[in-house]
């Protein structure tokens, strides 16, 4: 419960900063739609020519897919997180002033997107091909590289370090925190789940049973539901992107922004029983 409860107050103050600046909106969206335009162009066709016995020119396009889809969701998550620290700080900044800033770190968003596109490949292989063993492990690999890189997206953009030194300065980040007592993911976005994810599988489950009795009405609300969740999908990275700004400036900085107190940044993570409260 304790949980739950941490994770709807840092969901409600991240929102409430959203709420403050909804055009922080576009940044995921303009980032979706792009990775959706490559996903159709060059992750789509890789698939079918692997699918058809094609493999290299299938895994080539796939490969190169794959990085730059992430490559724009990182560039946007970017310039998101650079206006939401100045939103956080009362400032105002443009759509344009984000973009500039992302531009500004093409090099560094770059590698980064290579790191991390690979290092999820290398996890996804682990959980496919060696059983229950590779699926505990792939996941407790996916669970810490969550944890470790949570704050990568926001010391990019306002660092503007490269990927070994992003990863160096998330993992200091996270350790001079919290030490070694980690156990946990970080406790955000729950409520979108059941206001936003939830609903939209049900409906997406509803319409294609109803498919077979009524195609117009499936259709709907297919439609419905797939609206709905992209809606929920873009709200949930924009929440965890502002929150993400707010623990970096914690952690960082000792600086409490965004209208979040101490104990609710402090309580973002879950630490291991038995453990003290950790200290700088």
């Amino acid at each position: 419960m304790k949980r739950i409860k941490a994770g709807w107050q840092l969901t409600k103050k991240s929102w409430r900063v959203l709420s403050d600046s909804p055009g922080l909106v576009r940044f995921p969206l303009i980032g979706g739609l792009i990775a959706l335009l490559i996903t159709i162009v060059l992750i789509g066709p890789g698939l079918y020519l692997l699918e058809d016995g094609n493999s290299a020119p299938g895994a080539i396009l796939a490969a190169v897919g794959i990085y730059l889809a992430a490559f724009a969701t990182f560039y946007f998550a970017v310039g998101l997180a650079h206006n939401a620290d100045r939103q956080m700080h009362g400032e105002t900044a443009t759509f344009g002033d984000g973009m500039a800033l992302a531009s500004s770190r093409m090099g560094a968003i770059a590698g980064w997107a290579f790191v991390a596109t690979v290092v999820m490949t290398i996890i996804r292989a682990i959980q496919e091909r060696f059983g229950i063993a590779g699926a505990i492990v792939g996941g407790l690999a996916g669970a810490a590289w969550g944890i470790l890189t949570f704050l990568a997206v926001p010391v990019i953009a306002l660092e503007g370090t490269g990927p070994i030194e992003t990863i160096k300065r998330c993992a200091s980040l996270v350790k001079s925190r919290w030490g070694e007592q980690i156990a946990g993911t970080i406790a955000i976005g729950g409520i979108v789940f059941l206001v936003g994810f939830l609903p939209a599988t049900l409906l997406i489950v509803a319409g294609v049973a109803l498919w077979t009795v009524s195609g117009i009405g499936g259709a709907i609300l297919i439609a419905v539901g797939v609206l709905v969740l992209v809606v929920a999908a873009l709200v949930q990275q924009s929440l965890a992107t502002i929150f993400g700004v707010a623990l970096y400036r914690y952690v960082a900085g000792q600086e409490a922004v965004g209208g979040f107190t101490e104990q609710e940044l402090e309580s973002a993570v879950r630490l291991k029983r038995g453990a003290g409260p950790a200290t700088i």
